[in-house]
């Protein structure tokens, strides 16, 4: 029993991680770091994934692997625990 509410934490904690607001201000605040522009395209192809599906997951339509949230972390070169960091600062 302890097991699967373990899961529901985690399959919701992944939700919340692939927030529009999460992705997108990580988009937004990589894209004034290196003052460019970024699109979903150009995290997605970075990321290794498509961009239909990082639209998905910068709209909160789907939910994502942990390992596709640790490809998108590698993009914006932080650890899987700093973006829990910025869920939490939400």
């Amino acid at each position: 029993m302890k097991f699967c509410c373990t899961f529901r934490f985690v399959k919701s904690a992944l939700f919340v991680l692939a927030n529009i607001l999460v992705l997108r201000s990580l988009r937004t605040k990589k894209s004034k770091e290196e003052d460019v522009n970024l699109t979903q395209a150009d995290i997605a192809y970075d990321a290794g994934i498509s961009v239909r599906y990082y639209n998905k997951l910068e709209n909160a339509k789907t939910i994502p692997t942990i390992d596709t949230l640790m490809k998108i972390a590698g993009t914006y070169k932080m650890s899987l625990s700093d973006i829990c960091k910025q869920i939490e600062e939400y």
